[in-house]
């Protein structure tokens, strides 16, 4: 099983949103609750959650790996690994608090940098 380390900001950060989702009932009472369709009356809750539509879209899906939101997918590349190659990187990342996708990547532009 993967498992990840969570830092103490995404802990405080899961704490304030669990703080706000468990006092809901306590919301003031001119607040009007419609039931809603599609996925917008969820978004409006979540950006209420996160702060701004901007932490929302950051929030949401994969980012773009090339630094700008919302401009397209990045490539994808499959690659197999023997056991004990993955086992290391595993380790690793988890050794730097990383994704083993970002290890990978700062590897992969690493070498492709001294071999050109």
């Amino acid at each position: 099983m993967n498992t990840k380390r969570i830092t103490a900001a995404e802990q405080a950060e899961a704490a304030k949103l669990s703080e706000w989702a468990e006092n809901l009932e306590t919301l003031p009472e001119s607040t009007t609750v419609q039931i809603g369709h599609g996925s917008e009356p969820g978004r409006a809750i979540l950006e209420a959650a996160l702060g701004s539509s901007k932490a929302l879209d950051r929030a949401l899906g994969r980012p773009s790996l090339n630094g700008q939101a919302g401009t397209g997918k990045s490539p994808v590349r499959h690659v197999r690994l023997p056991s004990d190659l993955d086992a290391l990187l595993i380790q690793r990342a988890a050794a730097e608090e990383r994704k083993p996708s970002e290890v990978v990547r700062e590897a992969l532009a690493s070498y492709l940098k001294k071999t050109s």
